[in-house]
């Protein structure tokens, strides 16, 4: 017994030393977990750096990271794989010949386009729009090319205002809104466009009326239809285009005398289909000066064709529906165009400019021809109406007449009160006031004329406008008898 507890004891030992406890002498439980986990305890203290290094370059929670990530480091010809899935920006920029090529091609192609169109558009006049923006964007995007692409695109950007700017000759103007120019109207079911009358048109036509009788008839040119383009084209002069600086009444393009001026407009594809642009357009002195080119264009027509606007020339066309029905297709592409015209020239009786300016005899008068000045500038009384007529033809002869007196029935009440000599006795020289509905005046305005000549049988002629028809002077004698019924108004 003492020979094998020696043995034993001295296996003990050595396994103490070795750090191995033979299986037939583990039987006690407490001992072997304890020298195992010594055991585990030094073999953490001995691989410690191996330990650490596997932690640093894989976290615990992905275990199969690490051999990926050791096997990527190793590889040098596959880049791409370590990026992927954590950082995208790294392949673009080892990739610069392909990757970034067309993305940044992609937002120059789109960005420039909108900033660039409304200017691109304003140096060309084509309608074919779609084609115009294509073949212009490839050369901003060829020129960013060959330098930094962030660079080159706020570059591109911030450059392009100019570039147009030096290369145009004209005023770039905010761009105008398109507006409805054409006056509330109504359609019959024969297709014939009737137009209501409207004050703003009337005093418009007043404006433009004499130089465009004037232009027609120094260029074969119906003034009716001059007319009804400009207040159709122009909304009665109340259009950007046609409000001082600009003073373009019939919409011509381009620029005259050097000037012109950019507006948005809307242009046909050639089907029907339109789309909004930058035109450039012609800028006037004034209205008599767009009149006087827009009759230019019409006798000497386009290069290449001068008798591109023959058709519209008095001595071509019979009538002003002939020259409206030319006009049709040729200078608006609008079906309707003739109608449009033909229904305000009807409306304004327009045809009165077609004839030379009539001069009303009154042999029989005392005082000069009326020389059919407009002096009423503030439009205070309504274009082509006895009032209006009654306050010319009193300020012509170097009187003076209020231009608030009111209606024609008015005068006589309005006068006396401002201190006016109001009388029923006739005078040549003064202001004749009709009551309403009496010897033809209208039945609820009432009517005004001006007395030429008494007569020596106590009758009177007087002369008279918007009695046979808007604007038109005339004449005629009333009898002694009924004179008296009359108020006259002696001028200042």
């Amino acid at each position: 017994m003492k020979k094998t507890s020696k043995l034993l004891s001295a296996l003990l030992v050595v396994s103490q030393v070795f750090g191995y406890t033979p299986a037939v002498f583990a039987n006690e439980e407490p001992t072997s977990p304890t020298l195992s986990s010594e055991s585990a305890t030094v073999q953490e203290g001995s691989n410690g750096g191996q330990t650490e290094e596997t932690v640093d370059s894989t976290p615990e929670t992905t275990p199969e990271a690490p051999p990926t990530d050791s096997s990527t480091e190793e590889q040098p010809t596959t880049p791409e794989h370590p990026v992927e899935p954590e950082t995208p920006t790294v392949p673009d920029s080892s990739k610069p010949e392909t990757t970034p090529v067309e993305p940044e091609q992609k937002p120059e192609e789109n960005q420039p386009v909108e900033e660039s169109k409304p200017t691109d558009s304003s140096t060309t006049q084509t309608p074919q729009k779609p084609t115009e923006t294509p073949t212009n964007q490839p050369s901003v995007s060829n020129q960013s090319g060959i330098s930094a692409n962030t660079e080159t695109s706020t570059t591109n950007q911030g450059t392009s205002a100019p570039v147009v700017d030096e290369v145009k000759e004209y005023h770039q103007a905010p761009s105008a809104p398109i507006q409805e120019l054409v006056p509330e109207s109504t359609l019959s079911s024969d297709g014939t466009i009737h137009f209501g009358k409207n004050e703003s048109v009337e005093q418009f036509i007043q404006k433009i009326g004499e130089a465009a009788r004037k232009v027609g008839q120094e260029n074969d040119l119906y003034a009716s239809v001059m007319i009804a383009q400009a207040i159709l084209e122009s909304a009665s002069g109340q259009s950007l285009l046609s409000k001082a600086p600009n003073y373009n009444l019939f919409g011509i393009k381009g620029t005259h005398n050097g000037k012109g001026v950019s507006f948005a407009t809307q242009e046909d594809l050639g089907n029907g289909t339109l789309y909004t642009t930058q035109a450039t357009f012609r800028q006037y002195q004034s209205y008599e000066e767009s009149l006087k080119d827009y009759a230019k264009l019409l006798k000497e027509g386009l290069a290449g064709n001068a008798s591109f606007y023959e058709g519209v020339w008095k001595s071509k066309a019979k009538t002003y529906q002939e020259a409206t029905q030319y006009l049709t297709g040729r200078y608006a592409t609008d079906s309707q165009y003739n109608q449009k015209l033909n229904g305000l020239i009807e409306t304004y009786d327009l045809t009165m400019y077609d004839h030379p300016k009539a001069t009303v005899e009154m042999t029989e008068s005392d005082f000069p021809a009326y020389n059919g000045e407009n002096y009423d500038t503030s439009n205070s009384y309504a274009w082509g109406n006895c009032t209006q007529y009654v306050y010319n033809r009193i300020t012509q002869l170097g009187k003076h007449i209020d231009l608030t007196m009111g209606n024609g029935k008015d005068w006589g009440v309005t006068g006396q009160a401002r201190g006016y000599e109001v009388s029923r006795t006739p005078q040549a020289g003064t202001a004749v006031s009709f009551p309403a509905g009496v010897l033809g005046a209208d039945p609820v305005y009432g009517h005004v004329a001006f007395v030429e000549k008494v007569n020596q049988d106590g009758s009177i002629y007087i002369s008279e406008m918007n009695v046979q028809g808007l604007n038109v002077v005339s004449t005629r004698t009333i009898a002694a008898t009924q004179t008296s019924m009359l108020s006259y108004i002696m001028p200042k």
